[in-house]
């Protein structure tokens, strides 16, 4: 976890691609080789922080928000989670990293897929998997040109919800019905919650990261 740590602060400060074996070995003070006698290459060590952040992060909707239902917690999380990258840069820049690479956006479908079978999400594996690609595909697309297309965070985290429940098939009013109903929770307070309990139980250290 120390090397997961110092990788992900180096990724974040600095950019993946501008982050190479030998200077996140040096940062740990460990020979190259011991660094990837852990984790192999670059990408691999990628990867295991994404399925902490994304693990850490679904985690506290199953804790949390237990007695909502799947599309509330689904609808909920997403905002939550673009809040996160929208208030702070480092993590902004670390998952723009992550889209630009096939194989982690694949890595990032498959554990969130896992997430919303867990939570109950109904539908059929292909679909929701279809469903999570074109939806997060397209709205971190939009997400990060936020600025130069005047989008709001806001407005952005409900048409990926949208979307991901029009794809597989949910009725419009419902799903218009199911964003009111998450209101509530998409306030300072509840995000604060969110953010707190990242601190708090996330394996990754955030705290020069995400602002408490």
């Amino acid at each position: 976890m120390e090397i997961v740590n110092t990788a992900f602060r180096l990724f974040a400060e600095s950019g993946y691609s501008m982050v190479q074996m030998k200077d996140i070995a040096e940062a740990c003070h460990i020979s190259k080789s011991l660094l990837q006698h852990y984790f192999p290459k670059k990408i691999v060590l990628l990867s295991t922080m994404l399925n902490e952040l994304m693990l850490s992060a679904f985690t506290y909707s199953n804790e949390q928000l237990t007695a909502l239902s799947s599309e509330q917690r689904t609808m909920i999380q997403m905002s939550f989670l673009l809040r996160t990258l929208d208030e702070n840069p480092k993590i902004e820049h670390f998952i723009r990293d992550v889209f630009e690479s096939p194989e982690l956006t694949t890595e990032l479908v498959l554990v969130s897929l896992d997430w919303l079978e867990a939570i109950g999400v109904e539908g059929e594996t292909a679909a929701i998997r279809y469903a999570i690609n074109f939806s997060v595909s397209g709205g971190m697309a939009v997400f990060f040109k936020r600025k130069l297309l005047k989008a709001s965070v806001e407005a952005i985290s409900e048409n990926i919800a949208q979307s991901f429940y029009l794809l597989l098939g949910k009725d419009v009013q419902k799903i218009n019905q199911v964003y009111l109903s998450t209101a509530k929770y998409n306030t300072d307070r509840y995000y604060q919650h969110f953010v707190d309990y990242l601190h708090t139980h996330a394996t990754i250290d955030l705290s020069s990261e995400i602002k408490i």
